[in-house]
């Protein structure tokens, strides 16, 4: 069962400067008219823009749909980082992380939830978010206190992947005020991949070759 957790609110409201203007403006137009319609002339006219204005902020679509995945980073990693020495357990600290970004994801819902059920139909836009991902899942390890370096930081990063994409169905049909199905969801993923991880731990230590050894109490 997932643990309680009180919910967090979205944060300050950041100031009015043009790229937070622009950034508002297309998370609104997102919001009302979906990823396939959003363009950049629109979002100029939105936030009190000249288009040419708008393009120097952002040359394209994608631009600022990576300046929109950067503000859920940012908050993530506004509420700081775990030591890598922290006496909580990995999947309690991966859970606030990874809760942290659900927060901040439902700060901005209507457009989120728009662009993560669109953006599969858009392979090129896809792509980049999926980068996007990638790079974002290797900060929530490094939040966490953990290594994102190596082999066993690329296999954590695709593990995580799986268990915030099981995630992310739930959250998708949760609207609680505490999130708490999403949380169910991401507790389950995290219990699953951590036997998955032991289990991989214990095979690896008695692969020929290589002397038993018990694992490290973390």
């Amino acid at each position: 069962m997932a643990k309680a957790r009180s919910h967090r609110s979205p944060g300050r409201r950041r100031g009015d400067k043009p790229e937070d203007r622009a950034i508002q403006a297309a998370l609104e137009l997102i919001a009302e008219g979906g990823w396939r319609s959003f363009n950049l002339d629109a979002m100029a006219k939105r936030a009190g823009f000249v288009p040419d204005a708008a393009r120097e902020l952002f040359a394209s679509r994608d631009a600022v749909l990576d300046a929109v995945f950067r503000r859920v980073d940012e908050a993530v990693a506004a509420e700081g980082t775990y030591a890598p020495d922290d006496s909580n357990p990995v999947r309690d600290r991966l859970f606030d992380v990874l809760m942290r970004r659900f927060d901040a994801l439902n700060a901005r819902r209507a457009a989120m939830v728009r662009l993560t059920r669109e953006l599969p139909f858009d392979p090129p836009s896809a792509a980049r978010a999926a980068c996007r991902l990638a790079r974002s899942l290797k900060g929530t390890l490094r939040t966490a206190g953990l290594s994102a370096r190596g082999p066993l930081g690329v296999a954590q990063t695709k593990g995580l992947g799986f268990v915030y994409l099981y995630a992310v169905r739930a959250w998708l049909a949760d609207d609680s005020a505490d999130l708490s199905a999403t949380m169910a969801a991401l507790d389950k993923g995290l219990r699953a991949a951590e036997t998955l991880m032991a289990a991989f731990a214990g095979l690896t230590a008695k692969a020929p070759g290589r002397p038993g050894r018990e694992p490290s109490q973390a």
